[in-house]
């Protein structure tokens, strides 16, 4: 049988492989939209130009999230460099900003299968080179990272 000492030991080592390893809670970092119950979350994403923002589509039923450009005009468009459309699909989808994205470039967003009849049609993706990545809340695989408020 090992002593007290060894077991201390032993338990401190595991503890710091943890907490240098991120430890076993911790979930990747990004920039991200969700959706669920028709849902967009967040309204507005802060992201960084030349960043890739994960969409995850929790509600098992085809959603796009397609870049316009004017809010509540429910047509593909962009918005200076910036344009985006992930297609329908359940999951998950990824797409890239442009790293050519002017600081305060406002874009639109909307779902094409769904269009005003989201529970939130629109969201917004604002670009901003300062905005920092964060781990999609919990509670759900979706929303968070570098939000700027609702």
């Amino acid at each position: 049988m090992p002593s007290r000492r060894v077991v201390r030991a032993l338990v401190g080592l595991s503890a710091l492989a943890a907490a240098a390893c991120g430890g076993s809670n911790s979930a990747p970092q990004g920039f991200f939209i969700s959706i669920r119950n028709m849902t967009f979350t967040p309204l507005s994403l802060d992201v960084p130009p030349g960043a890739t923002v994960t969409v995850l589509n929790d509600d098992g039923i085809g959603h796009s999230v397609t870049s316009e450009a004017t809010a509540n005009a429910f047509t593909p468009g962009g918005v200076d460099v910036v344009t985006f459309d992930t297609g329908v699909f359940t999951g998950q989808r990824s797409f890239t900003i442009p790293s050519s994205a002017q600081e305060g470039t406002v874009v639109p967003y909307y779902c094409q299968v769904h269009r005003n009849t989201m529970v939130t049609p629109t969201g917004t993706i604002t670009i901003r080179a300062a905005a920092l990545p964060s781990a999609p809340p919990s509670g759900g695989s979706g929303g968070g990272g570098g939000m700027s408020g609702y």
